[in-house]
């Protein structure tokens, strides 16, 4: 007899010898699932073997339960026989007062393998009970004002009322009427710093520029992020083939979608906010407190979490800055695969890659490698073979406004002077830039 696959809720244990792991099983699933299966007498594979029952044998499961896990449970412990007589024990335990500890220490349920939980998973245990941990902390600042939030629902047909009424509607204010930190955020009072940090390079030891948008309602900085970002969507057209293909740098709507989700998502107790990072070759969207528990992995890139702060997602649909869909992770999965994301118990990091190199880039490059002693017709050529390394030279004369001859000579000299060479066939050559990690050139067998 055969019981299946091993899941977030159920697994096997071939004996009695293997009970505590049976129990620290139970304690992980009701953690991730409120409920929790195990069987003990059936192999890896969901075969019933079968084991030796006594009188005492259920006792003793149901004691071992009530001195291991914490707070106390009361498992249903089922003595089960298959036709061919093969006696196996189930033991199911429902519980909602998580976290649920095994022996004093925290886990949860992944897939059908139990993870250890760190404090911060903890944390979002105890928020996970139906509290909203943005409601429960009350504002520093109480006398707050919403112009911002007002102004934006009512560009969308709504009427917001400046009452009481309203604000505890959508979880602004406590039973004593006091402004919490979900009120805070959408304030216009609201000082929480939003940067978005452009580097140079690929990783983050040289600073180009940082930019502020914090100061302001969250409504409004979230959408000054995303309209910044707009700016840099660029589109390259290619006609070297005969029809118009047309490249964007980046998929905005996945950027924005990354950018809402970190924002409404944000572990905002701590007071630290997310943040866009710009490098030469993507961007990257920061957010703090992991994975909306109690979510599986499989879960979060299907879409079907669900929001941490309840009250702050609501004024953000209001707001049309997000849906109650949940669409916005399967956007970026769909458009770059899960291994955008970066999940961790601290943080999520997505990773949005351009498709080709900006022109901020180029410009700089260029410069760059005026200042290393090229002059400005070789800085612009290598500029766009490093970025285009596929290009045709031809293609380079028309990106650089000079003509095909002239090409060939700037880059037969840096040929020469072993700034750059071709590897490859003809039909599948690419041209290859060598520069020294401190920007200047190096010569090929230097």
């Amino acid at each position: 007899m055969n019981l299946g696959r091993e899941s977030e809720t159920v697994e096997f244990k071939e004996s009695m010898s293997q009970l505590d792991k049976a129990i620290l099983s139970l304690t992980a699933m009701l953690n991730r699932r409120n409920q929790g299966t195990v069987y003990i007498g059936v192999d890896d594979g969901g075969e019933v073997v079968g084991m030796d029952i006594d009188p005492s044998t259920l006792e003793t499961i149901r004691n071992r339960i009530r001195s291991a896990v914490l707070p106390q449970t009361v498992p249903e412990i089922t003595e089960c026989v298959t036709d061919d007589g093969r006696a196996y024990v189930r033991i199911h335990v429902t519980g909602y007062s998580i976290p649920y500890s095994y022996d004093g220490r925290y886990y949860i349920r992944n897939v059908s393998s139990n993870e250890s939980a760190g404090p911060d998973v903890v944390v979002q245990m105890v928020m996970s009970r139906g509290i909203d941990p943005l409601r429960g902390q009350l504002s520093d600042v109480q006398d707050l004002s919403f112009s911002m939030l007002f102004s934006v629902m009512s560009s969308r047909g709504q009427h917001p009322r400046n009452d009481d009424g309203f604000f505890r509607s959508h979880g602004m204010k406590d039973e004593q009427g006091l402004f919490n930190l979900t009120a805070y955020l959408v304030s216009d009072q609201n000082t929480v710093p939003m940067q978005v940090v452009r580097f140079n390079g690929t990783d983050r030891s040289a600073v180009s520029s940082r930019t502020d948008f914090g100061g302001q309602s969250l409504i409004a900085s979230t959408r000054a992020v995303v309209d910044h970002i707009s700016t840099y969507m660029v589109t390259r057209v290619d006609l070297s083939k005969g029809e118009r293909v047309e490249t964007a740098l980046f998929d905005f709507e996945s950027f924005r979608e990354a950018w809402v989700n970190a924002c409404v998502h944000n572990a905002w107790r701590a007071m630290i906010p997310p943040s866009v990072m710009m490098f030469d070759d993507r961007i990257e969207v920061v957010s703090y407190g992991g994975i909306p528990f109690p979510a599986s992995t499989e879960e979060f890139y299907k879409g079907d979490s669900r929001p941490v702060n309840r009250s702050l997602f609501s004024l953000f649909t209001l707001a049309g800055l997000t849906e109650q869909s949940g669409h916005g992770v399967p956007v970026i999965v769909r458009r770059y695969g899960r291994e955008a994301f970066h999940l961790s118990d601290n943080g999520v990091v997505v990773t949005i890659p351009f498709s080709f190199e900006p022109d901020y880039v180029s410009v700089r490059r260029e410069t760059e490698r005026s200042r290393a002693g090229l002059d400005p017709d070789s800085a612009r050529v290598l500029a766009y073979l490093e970025a285009n390394p596929e290009a045709k030279l031809s293609q380079a004369a028309d990106a650089s406004g000079m003509s095909l001859s002239s090409v060939k000579k700037v880059v037969s000299s840096l040929k020469r002077d072993g700034v750059l060479r071709n590897d490859g066939t003809n039909r599948n050559s690419r041209w290859v830039v060598l520069r020294g990690c401190s920007g200047e050139f190096v010569r090929l067998g230097s």
